[in-house]
């Protein structure tokens, strides 16, 4: 009988054992992929510090998911207060152009060869995209997964988190790619995918952003 009960406590001794063995590796593991997620968005984010408030780039966004055959794709300008997006959707060609200085607003419909104009406070969605908030740096590190990768010939870092996936340049910060997961289109749910490409940094001249030539199109409001 004391042999029995001995040989139980010697089981459950080992059982306790090895979930503490378990316990302690999940736990090294844990650390070490926080220092790593931690180290590299670091590092990330202090490449975007010198773009991030650049007055002069361009870039192309694609936009895309997999339910429909639906496709957007906007060339993004700015240089000095002066916006101009150019927006494609295979059905309509748009340009709409912004100074913040006069507020003037200007949308031309490329197809119709109509322009609107009017007046705003500012322009939405020709920001630069940057990589994440660095206030937040130490939550991403912990809920992250990142590991190595190459998108279309160019070394990157892919970062999985719940909400998708970020695909970023190693070398630049930029970027590159974005897969939304559980984004519920047409009422089914789906991936809504962002691709971004063309990046260009201080190339942009004063004549590429100047006010749009109107000549040739009807003005719609003003």
């Amino acid at each position: 009988m004391e042999k029995k009960k001995t040989k139980k406590k010697s089981i459950v001794v080992k059982i306790l054992e090895i979930l503490v063995i378990v316990i302690a590796i999940i736990g090294v593991l844990f650390i070490v992929n926080f220092v790593r997620n931690y180290t590299i968005m670091k590092d990330i984010m202090e490449k975007q510090k010198s773009i991030k408030n650049s007055t002069n780039y361009t870039y192309t966004t694609v936009m895309y998911n997999t339910v429909n055959d639906d496709k957007v794709i906007i060339n993004h300008y700015y240089k000095d207060g002066k916006s101009k997006m150019r927006y494609n959707n295979g059905e309509s060609d748009v340009t709409v152009w912004f100074d913040e200085r006069t507020k003037e607003n200007i949308f031309l419909d490329e197809k119709d060869k109509q322009a609107n104009i009017t007046s705003s406070e500012f322009m939405l969605g020709n920001e630069l995209p940057y990589f994440r908030d660095e206030a937040n740096i130490i939550y991403y590190s912990m809920t992250s997964f990142i590991v190595n990768g190459n998108l279309d010939g160019k070394e990157c870092y892919e970062m999985h988190d719940n909400n998708g996936v970020s695909y970023i340049d190693k070398e630049s910060g930029v970027l590159l790619k974005e897969v939304q997961k559980n984004v519920k289109i047409d009422g089914k749910e789906c991936e809504s995918i962002t691709e971004y490409s063309n990046w260009s940094f201080e190339d942009l001249s004063d004549e590429e952003m100047d006010k749009p030539d109107l000549t040739g199109y009807t003005i719609v409001n003003n």
